[in-house]
């Protein structure tokens, strides 16, 4: 056999375990973008008083006692468990696994990409992305137990070995808690379905090198477990616990399993609200978390866990939570990108969907419309002709972790025959600067800002001082009209209240209607941002509405589709532009209708999507803007 020692030379001097470097970033934001706020005492007092007590402790303890000197812990016997059958979960990318041990490099997880805007910023950004998928080692999660993988094998092997040479301090950035809980997961799976042929293929010493190394990573996570994050990366952090617990034989293995299996219980309880939605109230994150309640699950299936009531708690979540995914997703089966959401993150929609046992059932004929309270989101879906609009009325996250919210209050996005049309801007980094502060921003969602003002007081990357109310969301039918509709108090301390309500009508119409309560001048600000594929044309010929039509402004021309956009009401409408960012370091450009006007409060502001060469759609009196008639039927505002 082989020892690998000139070959594990060489994967420590091409594999990316260095620390991140921070360098200039060039992107242009658009012309609307806000600048950056600074932190002020009243803005780090307006964010920490919505902290636990207990964060606040683990926070100043943790920064406190940065120290994690791996000496601490004495060497220890550590082997895996012998297991009577394997636990079936899914590997990652298994190409693309295979191309980054073969050539030791991560490189190939980033694909090209045509027209992205402004790429200046992009190698800083995937240089990172590049940094953090080393260290978590997802790569490692793929079947190589075949004889003709050998030597693919013993390279997988060599590379895990090359992050423990290359991180034998304790402090470099895969020491990170959240890099650790993922890192140990992927070690333990690429173990588990490799071990038995890895035995004919590696010296014995480098398998007893990275199961030493293994339980080092998981006495570091145990030490300085994610308390004052709570929310996913606590689930996560509980998830390698018990993972750990189960699978490797240590003298600390009962007390990782136990300790996992508690924190466990209680986050599934903390986390999984009562509509089946996730707490942090981002879709990508919700399908994450429900990936990690797949693996436990296939992990008890093969290990019944300590307590019967833990397998239980993650068969319910797993239900509640897939069957929330199912109605919430997007008519090409894949997430919305609400709040910090992007694509190809997890595993595809439709795989978590079947390996929940999920069928379905959201392509069923007919327009059906659903409420998650707790989440606060709506959805209305038409089967027939493959639209779909989710809305968003909810808060930003949980108080104590609102750090994945944004200023959205009131955004949604539409799909239209099975293309999206509308849609939110999407995370392209996790940065702090101009660009993450404008992802989170008011103006790159669909909705309205009030002089100038954002909705929350987002600062930093993750960080949020004022927070709005936000009313429940309603929903129903009037003469076979369906709506959903909501309210915020985000802009309280200027004196105005902002609802809306979204109108399906006949015909697939679409009507929106902002409604502002208030006294005074005010400018109000619409924003209506276009997927990339949607091409936003003038309206040939633009007349004066009768004051009971609204006025054809623009049409959107998509997958052979025309729609007129119609709006009712005063201001200015122009056409700006911006990005779209479904994925990090990722930026395409977009259009964006953003309609301006200033004046005394109250005003209702409307716009419509109808099919181009339809009747216009009349507009009744507002009955003191609480109630409106639209095309002779009267609704709540």
């Amino acid at each position: 056999m082989n020892s690998g020692i000139d070959e594990a030379a060489s994967i420590s001097n091409s594999f990316l375990f260095s620390p991140i470097l921070h360098g200039e970033d060039a992107t242009r934001l658009p012309e609307f973008a806000a600048i950056v706020p600074s932190a002020s005492a009243g803005k780090y007092w307006r964010t920490l008083r919505h902290l636990h007590a207990s964060q606040l402790f683990y926070l100043v303890s943790h920064r406190i006692l940065r120290s994690n000197k791996l000496s601490r812990w004495p060497e220890a016997p550590v082997r895996l468990k012998d297991l009577q059958s394997q636990p079936q979960m899914a590997e990652w990318d298994p190409m693309v696994a295979r191309q980054i041990i073969e050539n030791a490099d991560v490189r190939f997880l980033e694909q090209h990409e045509e027209n992205l805007c402004d790429t200046s910023w992009r190698g800083r950004e995937i240089k990172r992305r590049q940094i953090f998928h080393a260290n978590y080692c997802d790569f490692l999660n793929v079947d190589l137990s075949a004889s003709k993988d050998s030597e693919l094998l013993g390279r997988a092997i060599r590379m895990a070995l090359s992050w423990r040479d290359q991180n034998p301090r304790g402090d470099e950035i895969g020491w990170g808690q959240f890099f650790l809980s993922l890192r140990i997961v992927n070690w333990l799976k690429f173990l588990t379905r490799n071990a038995k042929r890895a035995e004919q293929v590696v010296e014995r010493a480098e398998m007893d090198q990275l199961l030493a190394s293994l339980r080092a990573q998981v006495l570091s996570l145990e030490s300085r477990l994610e308390r004052e994050l709570l929310a996913n990366h606590f689930f996560k952090n509980a998830k390698a616990l018990v993972f750990a617990g189960t699978l490797l034989q240590t003298p600390e293995s009962n007390r990782w399993r136990s300790l996992g299996e508690k924190l466990l219980r209680e986050q599934i309880a903390e986390q999984i609200l009562p509509d089946g939605g996730h707490i942090e109230r981002s879709p990508m994150y919700h399908a994450w978390v429900l990936d990690d309640l797949l693996d436990l699950h296939h992990l008890f299936e093969a290990c019944p866990p300590v307590t019967a009531e833990c397998a239980s708690d993650i068969s319910k979540g797993v239900e509640r939570m897939a069957s929330y995914l199912n109605l919430i997703v997007h008519p090409d089966g894949e997430i919305p990108l609400l709040n910090d959401s992007q694509l190809q993150v997890t595993r595809a929609t439709a795989e978590i969907l079947s390996d929940a046992g999920t069928c379905n059932d959201s392509r069923r004929d007919g327009i059906a419309v659903n409420v998650f309270p707790e989440s606060g989101y709506a959805t209305l879906r038409d089967n027939t002709s493959e639209s779909f609009l989710i809305f968003d009325c909810g808060p930003l996250g949980p108080d104590y972790q609102p750090g994945h919210g944004h200023s959205d209050f009131l955004s949604y996005e539409l799909t239209l025959h099975g293309q999206r049309v509308i849609v939110d801007t999407g995370v392209s980094s996790y940065e702090p600067g101009e660009e993450r502060h404008y992802e989170r921003s008011t103006a790159a969602h669909n909705t309205v800002r009030v002089d100038g003002t954002e909705q929350a007081e987002i600062w930093g990357a993750f960080r949020v001082g004022r927070r709005p109310k936000v009313s429940p969301i309603h929903a129903g039918s009037v003469d076979g009209c369906e709506f959903v509709r909501g309210s915020h108090l985000g802009y309280k301390h200027l004196g105005v209240d902002h609802s809306r309500i979204i109108i399906r009508l006949a015909e697939n119409f679409w009507l929106f209607a902002d409604t502002l309560l208030g006294r005074g001048n005010h400018k109000v600000e619409s924003f209506i941002h276009l997927h990339p594929d949607v091409r936003l044309l003038p309206f040939k010929k633009i007349e004066t509405s009768s004051s009971e039509t609204m006025t054809p402004r623009f049409v959107l021309e998509f997958k052979g589709w025309r729609y007129s956009f119609s709006s009712f009401g005063d201001g200015t409408l122009t056409e700006t532009r911006a990005w779209y960012s479904p994925g990090f370091a990722t930026r395409l450009p977009q259009s964006v209708i953003h309609w301006e006007l200033e004046g005394r409060l109250p005003v209702t502001m409307l716009y419509a999507l109808t099919p181009e060469g339809t009747p216009p759609i009349h507009v009744g009196k507002l009955d003191g803007h609480h109630r409106l008639e639209i095309n002779h039927v009267l609704f709540p505002t």
